[in-house]
């Protein structure tokens, strides 16, 4: 076992929630000097979203999912059954009041606004995420292979580009190709039959398995950070003193501490005040993935199908794809679902995997708000914080997400950012 680096000595922190956004969270706190102890109802870490998502780490090309032409878009959907976004959910009563916030988020003004927050958040991952993996040697199938994102007609391709010549303010790099040179990128897409006008290059982008990334953090807190992560607890509530949290109540009893940090997702919401200033309505949006063995030709790069609204990337020996965003808190999948999302892949990429194998069958709840810009901050209690709200781009944004929350935190401790 790795020596430990240093016992912490300073005010007791928990974190509620053993995802990526809570084990980046601890992370950053423990190496502050903060004694760190992670609360988990799973039996592991990384056992919900952070589970097997997109594999994604894209942090230059990044941008809010209320935009000005996605009420459109979507009413045209309801009539393409090849569409991945589903967003009949919405008409549930429980879910207008997200939903009216949203559309007021749909403006060119907003959508600029809210994507350059992202993008400000995700630089700083950007840093952290090679400090850290240097630092503690994580293995976690990372590559910097570069992304490809196609779009089906030129008016969409059109459209993309200039999201990307706005995004292209705050740095990186893209370049547009045509439908021939999207192929001379990524070889897997040879004998593709799906409709491909042309695409977006991204050569900054990386790739790497979350959960992979999210086990080996976990023992790095507990080996050499002296972090304490209690998994199977489940908490029953907030136990309230005048303006402060003195402790959770779970079915084990009392755990206490001097801050609190509420960083289990969708879940979040059942824990947080019902009221407290920055609050946003959050909703879970149900996504796929499938991961199959690898094919004669794997893809290098990751490849998302805008029109498909779907992902198809490698890693390790390993093909994943994932796809839809459903408005629905039903935890099942339909097997219509997979052959869709399997159908809709070889028809992208026919050898990138062995489709003719059964997949390890994944599904998560993305925690999202309205603007799609995570809750990072104090709540209406004097110990009592959050960080959730990261919507598809958890693993994106979770490093950048724990320094904000360690400067937050040790503000008002008056102590010096350790990390």
């Amino acid at each position: 076992m790795p020596p430990l680096i240093h016992a912490n000595t300073g005010p007791k922190i928990v974190v509620v929630g053993a995802g990526i956004i809570g084990l980046t969270s601890a992370l950053y706190l423990a190496q502050a000097g903060f004694s760190v102890v992670v609360v988990e109802r799973e039996p592991g870490p990384c056992e919900n979203t952070s589970k097997a998502n997109a594999g994604q780490l894209l942090y230059d090309r990044i941008g809010a999912m209320a935009a000005p032409g996605f009420p459109t878009s979507q009413a045209k959907a309801l009539f393409q059954p090849d569409q991945g976004v589903r967003v009949s959910g919405l008409l549930h009563p429980s879910r207008w009041p997200w939903a009216g916030a949203f559309l007021r988020q749909c403006t060119p003004a907003a959508w600029q606004r809210n994507t350059k927050t992202l993008l400000e958040i995700a630089h700083r991952s950007r840093s952290a995420m090679a400090t850290v993996t240097n630092r503690y040697a994580l293995d976690f199938d990372w590559r910097k292979p570069g992304k490809l994102v196609l779009y089906s007609t030129a008016a969409g391709l059109a459209d993309a580009q200039e999201r990307a010549e706005f995004q292209a303010r705050f740095g990186g790099r893209h370049e547009v190709l045509n439908a021939m040179e999207c192929v001379a990128h990524e070889p897997a897409l040879k004998g593709m039959t799906r409709d491909v006008a042309g695409g977006i290059y991204l050569p900054d982008a990386e790739v790497g398995d979350c959960r992979k990334f999210g086990i080996a953090l976990a023992s790095v807190l507990v080996d050499q950070l002296g972090v304490e992560i209690k998994y199977g607890v489940e908490i029953l509530e907030l136990v309230r003193d005048a303006s402060r949290i003195r402790a959770l109540r779970t079915r084990n009893g009392l755990i206490k501490a001097d801050v609190f940090v509420l960083a289990a997702g969708k879940a979040t919401a059942n824990l947080a005040p019902a009221r407290f200033p920055g609050k946003k309505p959050m909703t879970g949006i149900k996504g796929i993935s499938l991961t199959f063995p690898s094919g004669d030709a794997a893809p290098d790069l990751s490849v998302t199908d805008a029109s498909g609204k779907f992902v198809v990337l490698r890693l390790g020996n390993r093909v994943r794809i994932a796809g839809y965003a459903m408005f629905s808190d039903d935890p099942k999948i339909t097997q219509t679902y997979v052959q869709q999302l399997t159908n809709k892949a070889r028809a992208l990429m026919p050898k990138a995997a062995s489709f003719n194998e059964t997949p390890d069958i994944w599904v998560g709840f993305r925690p999202t708000t309205p603007d799609d810009l995570p809750m990072i901050g104090r709540v209406k209690s004097d110990n009592l914080y959050v960080n959730a709200g990261h919507g598809s781009l958890g693993w994106t944004l979770a490093l950048g997400s724990a320094e904000i929350l360690l400067e937050r935190i040790s503000g008002a401790f008056g102590q010096k950012d350790g990390a």
